[in-house]
């Protein structure tokens, strides 16, 4: 670059023949003193060119370093970022999931050793296959419905919790326990004074688009200050960080009801 940049300024210049006296032709004889001082300009200017290109260059290259540091940090800062609300997110889920277990106990009920069975399930799928960036939906959904079941166990009048899925589910990847947020807030608040619980989900996939929905009946139960809704902030922080612009997300409390709508693209 900096000798084609050099060649370039030196065809710009112009070029003289000079006569016998050394001087351009049609030049004065008693005009030496502008030729001369041509001649010395041209080294300067190849010279300037040098020190200009050069300049530019190294600019260009300090830039460009600086934008690769730029992203490399913004990467390590979303990574941190995740690992620290997963971190968040996996003694949450055991502690609300132990609640429901030490509910039955209290109970003395049968179903006791079923749901310790079923938690031992979600560990599992919590231990060895949420440590990916990504996973099957199908095996999210099913860790969905073992969640569900459990639920149902500590539930007594349960005929409102239901799950309904539509749709064709095949290789379809999805982030790790980004729905389970949702449904955990609507057990924990769907229950009123009565003992009654409502929660209905649906998950409707066309494709490469998700479609979730929740609604849950808005109890009586005072929500704690410093533990509630640790999981859905971390989830609304999480769709920021892993889909942004590939998801839209809409919650709002309609009728008694806390109703969460949350459109997903796959791809």
């Amino acid at each position: 670059m900096l000798i084609i940049s050099a060649l370039f300024f030196q065809e710009l210049m112009p070029k003289f023949e000079p006569n016998h006296n050394g001087m351009p032709p049609g030049f004065p004889k008693n005009r030496r003193v502008p030729f001369v001082f041509m001649k010395l300009l041209r080294p300067l200017v190849f010279s300037f060119s040098l020190i200009i290109t050069g300049t530019a260059l190294r600019i260009y290259l300090e830039w460009n370093k600086n934008e690769r540091n730029k992203k490399e940090i913004e990467a390590q800062k979303s990574a941190t970022e995740l690992s620290f609300l997963k971190s968040q997110l996996n003694p949450h889920f055991l502690f609300n999931s132990l609640n429901s277990i030490y509910s039955l106990t209290t109970k003395k009920s049968n179903d006791a050793p079923e749901a310790v069975i079923t938690l031992s399930e979600l560990m599992r799928y919590m231990l060895y296959e949420t440590n990916n960036d990504f996973v099957t939906l199908n095996k999210e959904i099913e860790y969905i419905q073992n969640y569900l079941k459990l639920q149902r166990l500590r539930i007594a009048n349960n005929e409102h919790v239901t799950l309904n899925i539509h749709g064709s589910i095949s290789n379809q990847k999805i982030r790790p326990l980004l729905l389970i947020s949702f449904i955990e807030n609507a057990f924990k608040y769907g229950t009123d004074f009565k003992g009654n619980t409502e929660v209905k989900i649906e998950i409707d996939v066309n494709g490469d688009e998700l479609q979730f929905k929740c609604i849950n009946l808005i109890g009586n139960r005072k929500k704690e200050n410093d533990s509630s809704g640790i999981g859905l902030k971390n989830t609304r922080e999480r769709l920021e960080l892993l889909y942004k612009d590939k998801h839209t997300l809409l919650v709002a409390e309609k009728d008694n009801r806390f109703i969460v709508n949350l459109t997903l693209n796959l791809t």
